[in-house]
């Protein structure tokens, strides 16, 4: 490959890329390593724990596909939408639990069919299940079906892939430092390693991977030779975009890509014809019913993460004045605004860096506009982290190492550079050099546009030209004519190995030197404590099989995965209007009215909160009044770190669902110092027990 005018020898490309690809590797299994020194804080039994909630999820569908029993348990999410009774009534749409983009993907999630109930007609695809939960299933029997052991120790591997077509992108295009430092980089910023540290057992590891698969794809069909490769590359890209769907669940990126795909083409000046045929088959690859949800797709993400509003608006048949309800993602960390300083810090600790990384991939576009195409939809979401959630930080932080990159390569070259003209001008006299200094500035300034846009600029003297060119065909000759079994027939560019050795070189003391910006020494540590973690299998054995535990949301998943008991809502269902009522529940000093709210919710769900939505006055009082009795027992499920959470609950709880707003409250620990069968006297203040 050409750059700046030089060789670049592409094994040497690939070692050096493995090199990067195998550090992100180790860095995220050396952080198990250092869990298993103290197994009691990360560990029940042989169980690792997970650092974020959402991982039961994923492990308790792998289990239940290895079982033969997958989907025939989504009746413990959502209680009691999922009961028999339930099945047929219609709920509103409005009313539905709003289950995560991430965790949606259609028939793998959602209400069981009533013919599951007799476990008979049902079959699995293996496209019903979520991507991330089939390749657990597949890899826990090497690890004796240990599902949170085997889903823990495939995140390195996959958090770290990304590397690997962004390292190959920016080689294809004469740029591999840019590409190794923006992998580097990207992989250690906190604002992805911490989302894709051990334990983290989520989307968030593929979700750099494929975008950039996808754009490599779409770089190579804007280069090929023949019309025949062009379609390749974009049925290979279609191809990435369905796997992205089948991982994610997120139909938008595959909108994205096609007209990326169709524009690239067109500014790479592709045959119409291909540029419509490659068009077709990047559709039909990626699943026509896809790439027309897009649409939809990128309207419900700009309203989720644009524009999150304190406020729920729903709109009732035969209601003058429905009941508005709180946003819970006004209360959920990973969608918080941050300012945008804290944005370059959670990529580099040093801000100054990240800037110059920023200016530096400002250069490298102007000059190379036309080969970034491909990325740009990583590029816009890396930007939103500007304006919208935290969460895209991790699409920004490549970027800036990929500038810093630039920079870095730019530097080195521009030096090799000089040098291989003073080599190759040694033996021209002085007398047929013109115009002495000013001459020598415009080399200069020549030789580092010729850097800069990646032109070889040709010397201003066409004797001195003939006299290079004369000095290189007899170097090459002579090289060409030493005898022996090594040098016979081959000529070493010992100026090229050596100037590839001392960039890659460079490069990786460039990195140690910024390691200690990143977040490369994190080492995380489990969402739920284990202790805690410890009682939900205690409470498996003391509840009955078919109870339900009413309980804050965050710990849903976890919950059912290890009880096997039904819950209210979880990380997939927060965003109904039952979080509303639980929590004004949990937060009432009224106990008949956390019991009214229970028994409602047990047995009307979101169906009755549609039904009696006609004004607030009606619902609270349709509330307060439950007509039925649950059918299963319900159990209410504290945890010793609600606390620490009660900000949370009470923001939502206190909601004026008339006039909107809430008035959250706090809390003061009280000193008990005198506790009886009967009563706590807690600093005067006495609790009947």
């Amino acid at each position: 490959m050409k750059l700046f005018g030089f060789n670049n020898n592409t094994w040497l490309f690939v070692a050096v890329l493995l090199v990067c690809f195998a550090v992100s590797v180790v860095a995220r299994h050396q952080q198990f390593e250092t869990w298993k020194l103290t197994h009691q804080a990360y560990f029940v039994g042989e169980r690792p724990m997970m650092t974020t909630l959402d991982a039961p999820y994923w492990l308790r569908l792998a289990r239940e596909y290895n079982e033969g029993v997958y989907g025939q348990k989504g009746v413990l999410r959502g209680y009691p939408e999922g009961m028999d009774v339930f099945r047929e009534q219609k709920i509103l749409v409005e009313f539905q639990d709003v289950l995560d983009d991430s965790m949606s993907k259609g028939k793998h999630i959602g209400i069981a069919p009533t013919s599951l109930g007799d476990k008979t007609g049902f079959s699995v695809r293996y496209w019903d299940v979520p991507l991330l939960s089939f390749l657990i299933a597949h890899l826990a029997p090497i690890f004796d079906y240990n599902y949170y052991l085997a889903g823990t120790l495939l995140l390195p591997v996959l958090a770290s892939l990304f590397v690997l077509p962004l390292g190959i992108y920016f080689f294809r295009i004469g740029v591999p430092v840019s590409g190794l430092l923006g992998g580097l980089i990207g992989t250690f910023a906190s604002g992805y390693y911490m989302r894709s540290s051990i334990g983290r057992i989520d989307t968030d590891m593929l979700n750099l991977f494929f975008p950039a698969l996808a754009g490599l794809l779409i770089l190579l069909a804007g280069k090929a030779k023949t019309e025949r490769n062009v379609l390749l590359y974009a049925v290979g890209a279609g191809l990435s975009l369905f796997f992205f769907q089948w991982w994610y669940g997120k139909a938008g990126f595959t909108l994205a890509y096609f007209m990326v795909l169709v524009f690239s083409l067109f500014v790479q000046k592709i045959q119409f014809r291909s540029i419509l045929v490659g068009a077709f088959l990047f559709v039909f690859s990626a699943v026509p019913l896809t790439f027309m949800s897009g649409t939809g797709s990128v309207e419900g993400f700009l309203k989720g993460y644009f524009t999150i509003e304190e406020a729920q608006q729903v709109l009732i048949e035969n209601g003058d004045t429905p009941a508005s309800f709180p946003n819970t993602r006004t209360t959920i960390s990973e969608v918080d605004h941050v300012p945008m300083g804290e944005v370059l810090r959670r990529v580099l600790s040093n801000t100054t860096l990240g800037w110059i990384g920023i200016l530096g991939f400002f250069g490298i576009a102007i000059f190379k506009w036309r080969v970034l195409l491909p990325l740009l939809p990583m590029l816009v979401l890396g930007v939103l982290s500007f304006q919208s959630s935290n969460r895209f930080i991790m699409f920004l932080a490549p970027f800036i190492g990929i500038g810093l990159g630039w920079l870095l390569q730019l530097g080195i070259e521009w030096v090799f550079l000089l040098i291989k003209k003073k080599i190759d001008n040694r033996d021209v006299e002085d007398k047929e050099v013109k115009g002495g200094k000013l001459k020598a500035k415009v080399s200069l300034w020549s030789s580092f546009y010729s850097l800069a846009t990646e032109t070889h600029l040709e010397s201003n003297s066409k004797d001195n030209d003939n006299k290079v060119k004369g000095q290189s065909n007899k170097i090459k000759n002579e090289m060409l004519n030493v005898k022996g079994p090594f040098w016979e027939g081959r000529a070493i560019d010992w100026f090229g190995w050596t100037r590839q050795a001392i960039v890659y070189l460079v490069l990786g003391v460039f990195f140690w030197l910024i390691s200690g910006q990143t977040a490369i020494s994190f080492v995380p540590g489990p969402s739920i404590h284990t202790g805690l973690y410890a009682t939900f299998l205690e409470v498996k054995k003391r509840v009955p099989k078919n109870a339900a535990l009413l309980t804050w949301w965050d710990y849903g998943y976890a919950i059912t995965d290890a009880t096997g008991l039904a819950t209210f809502h979880d990380g997939g269902g927060q965003q109904s209007p039952k979080t509303y009522f639980i929590a004004r529940s949990l937060i009432s000093s009224d106990q008949d009215e956390l019991y009214d709210i229970t028994q409602y919710l047990a047995t009307e769900g979101n169906n009755g909160i549609s039904k009696n939505n006609t004004s607030p006055e009606a619902l609270l009082a349709a509330v307060r009044n439950p007509k039925l009795k649950p059918w299963d027992p319900i159990y209410l499920f504290f945890t010793a770190d609600m606390t620490g959470k009660y900000g949370a609950i009470s923001k939502l709880g206190s909601w004026d669902i008339v006039n909107g707003g809430s008035k959250p409250r706090g809390y003061q620990n009280l000193a008990c110092n005198k506790i009886t069968s009967e009563e706590m006297n807690c600093r005067g203040a006495k609790i009947d027990l």
